[in-house]
């Protein structure tokens, strides 16, 4: 080791008084920085006291270069001096990155790993329990190594986790765009490190290295125009998405417009993300079919208009956004809009004109309606005469109501949707109905699963009952009733089909 002291930042450590990277790479190029446009030769002639320098590059415009020296401990030595002085004016040494240092020869004599009387398929076995960043490590040791890496990278790196890319660096994030790029189809995950310092170089390899991504899952993780730019824009960008879900990603109308040119997205799920107004709604890839925008608080429900540019779309989640037209409005809106609906989730506002009469039935696809009370501290109700209108829809197998107050359905709505013989699904949570009005579900013969949870009147008695009744039950979830007990498992265990969630 060199007794020379410290420099007080670098980007290198030093064993056995050899340099290495962070990547453990053997460093012998070493980066130059100054503000003097140093001649070639005083240069030459200043790193030649360190020990043989085999190339020299530097640049007088931009003060910048690089020196490669003959032995590593040269370069050790060099990067351990604390002071760089030429012609009387001093410059900065770091170590070049790993990408940029040779590699490392085996020594002479040395076994190969290809001498390991190991078959490949124990190799292969080893690495599916390495992290990422180990499996890389583990290929970049020999060739053969290498090879058994990429023989198995297609399974190893089919789905690609956020977590694990954060623990390489920038060499290791190269390393892997280089050995798996082609077999990535998923990336997910966040958040990240608040201090990882390499998504700005990780979404501009994405696009150039994985050609067959084709999903993106990214939770709180904050994205810039940048990042959208390198990820779906530009000339490289990940042309061949087909669902993307960026939730809590801080996205306003002009990240959205980064994904015209998305001409296979199918899925784009963007909620949660308060600062999209919905500006740009209308420039979305017409290939879409799914749109999640709930909780976009800031995107007002006028804007939803905008969705007629998007003839495929057939599911559309936009609850908890921000009102502005009444229920009746908005539901004239969407059947003009979105024809082709199959999936609708919706908030019930508290503002509502009881006279009007709200029509579902030009979305005569729709399969799946799922209702949120508003926000709003005002009080709310679902209207009757949507619920009524309920009935033009044929091919209606799925009504949810999630969350609702007491009294959110009145006693006569749950008569009207008693009324949908062909309901495979029911969700009707926090509601005070007597055993008469419960009693009016048992005529749903198609029912598959029905939640009825916080249900304050609900009983052992009536949920056996109307389990008993409803043939086709296969799951009843009764969470948070204050009279369900444990009783009511022991009535129902003579019907094995039945999952009970109490």
């Amino acid at each position: 080791m060199f007794r020379i002291r410290k420099p007080a930042t670098k980007n290198f450590y030093v064993q056995n008084g050899v340099a290495y990277t962070e990547d453990r790479k053997i460093v012998r190029r070493v980066t130059i920085s100054a503000k003097w446009p140093f001649l070639k030769h005083s240069l030459l002639k200043h790193f030649s006291s360190f020990g043989k320098v085999e190339d020299l590059q530097w640049n007088k415009d931009t003060c910048a270069g690089s020196v490669f020296f003959q032995e590593a401990t040269q370069a050790a030595k060099a990067l351990y001096c604390t002071k760089h002085n030429v012609d009387g004016h001093s410059l900065v040494l770091q170590a070049s990155s790993s990408w940029h240092q040779p590699p490392e020869q085996e020594e002479a004599g040395a076994r190969s790993a290809y001498d390991i009387p190991i078959v490949d398929d124990f190799w292969r076995e080893v690495i599916t329990y390495l992290p990422l960043n180990s499996r890389l490590d583990f290929a970049d040791s020999c060739e053969r190594f290498q090879t058994v890496y990429e023989l198995d990278s297609h399974r190893l790196n089919h789905i690609l986790e956020m977590g694990d890319v954060c623990t390489l660096t920038h060499w290791g994030i190269k390393r892997l765009m280089l050995l798996s790029g082609n077999h990535i189809r998923c990336i997910k995950g966040g958040p990240l490190h608040p201090f990882w310092p390499h998504m700005k170089q990780f979404v501009q390899l994405l696009g150039v290295s994985c050609p067959n991504l084709a999903e993106l899952n990214f939770v709180r993780i904050p994205l810039s125009l940048f990042h959208m730019t390198n990820l779906f824009q530009s000339a490289n960008g990940c042309s061949k998405m087909t669902s993307i879900s960026m939730r809590h990603c801080d996205l306003t109308d002009s990240h959205l417009s980064c994904l015209h040119s998305l001409t296979a997205l199918k899925g784009l799920d963007i909620r949660d993300n308060p600062c999209i107004q919905g500006d740009t709604l209308g420039t979305l890839p017409v290939s879409l079919e799914i749109l999640n925008v709930s909780r976009c608080t800031s995107l007002l429900d006028t804007r939803l208009v905008d969705l007629g540019a998007l003839p495929l779309l057939r599911e559309l989640r936009c609850s908890e956004i921000s009102q502005y037209m009444e229920n009746d409005e908005l539901f004239r809106l969407l059947v003009h809009s979105c024809p082709m609906l199959e999936v609708l989730e919706m908030t019930i506002s508290s503002y509502m004109d009881r006279s009007h009469v709200m029509q579902l039935g030009g979305l005569s696809r729709l399969r799946t309606l799922v209702l949120f009370p508003s926000l709003d501290p005002e009080w709310c109700q679902v209207n009757n005469s949507l619920l009524m209108s309920l009935a033009d829809l044929d091919l209606l197998r799925h009504l949810e109501i999630h969350h609702g107050h007491r009294g959110f359905v009145t006693s006569f709505g749950l008569r009207i949707i008693s009324q949908l013989k062909e309901l495979r699904t029911l969700v009707l949570q926090n509601q005070d109905f007597g055993r008469d009005e419960l009693m009016e579900l048992r005529k749903l013969n198609a029912l598959e699963f029905l939640d009825l949870s916080g249900s304050y009147h609900l009983t052992d008695e009536i949920a056996a009952e109307l389990a008993k009744t409803l043939g086709r039950l296969r799951r009843l979830k009764v969470e948070r009733c204050p009279l369900i007990s444990r009783r009511l498992a022991e009535i129902l265990k003579g019907n094995p089909k039945l999952q009970i969630d109490a």
